[in-house]
């Protein structure tokens, strides 16, 4: 059980695989990384990790192709698999989270981003994932939290609800504050855990 992390690092930026293995070595781990999708599917993904940072938009095959590779939703995946992007949006938060990530941050990310991850899937699915942690909110919160776990732009939510796209802004701003997440993609993978 005292095995050392061995966590795999799948990005097409040179400066960003170095940093996030420095970040990683120095906290004790064994990090390895590959340059893009393709060359971890021919090269890693037999390989056993305690999980895996995959780049959403990379060349050749990207993260959703290389979560589609390795099995559909979270129990067919060999290993835990935290999405990294720049782009991050709403559907592709929603979109990998369906192809069982268990987690997404953006870029640029700190080392407490990157090693939060790794104590967040390490330890497991009991942080913030009690069912009625949803009864904090109003009901108009909670249908904008809905929409918004399904992938929805604050548009699309409000002509989904007939309000103004401002007042789903406030609603949404309300619900990240209630759930302590940072960001949309936190909301979706709070969701996830709720079920």
């Amino acid at each position: 059980m005292n095995e050392m992390p061995r966590i795999a690092v799948i990005d097409d930026e040179a400066s960003i695989r170095d940093a996030a293995l420095m970040v990683l070595e120095s906290a004790g781990h064994e990090a390895i990384a590959f340059e893009n999708g393709d060359a971890f599917l021919k090269d890693g993904a037999q390989q056993s990790w305690t999980l895996a940072f995959l780049d959403l938009k990379m060349p050749g095959s990207d993260g959703f192709d290389v979560l589609a590779s390795l099995g559909e939703g979270r129990e067919a995946l060999p290993f835990p698999i935290v999405m990294i992007s720049a782009h991050a949006d709403v559907q592709a938060a929603v979109r990998a989270m369906k192809l069982g990530a268990a987690s997404f941050i953006e870029k640029p990310f700190s080392a407490e981003d990157l090693l939060g991850a790794v104590d967040e899937v390490q330890g497991g699915d009991e942080t913030h994932a009690a069912p009625d942690v949803l009864e904090q909110l109003t009901p108009r919160e909670r249908e904008v939290a809905v929409h918004l776990n399904e992938g929805m732009t604050n548009k699309e939510v409000a002509r989904a609800l007939d309000c103004s796209p401002r007042t789903v802004e406030i609603h949404r701003a309300r619900v990240l504050k209630k759930l302590e997440v940072r960001n949309v993609a936190g909301l979706v993978r709070l969701m996830s855990r709720i079920g």
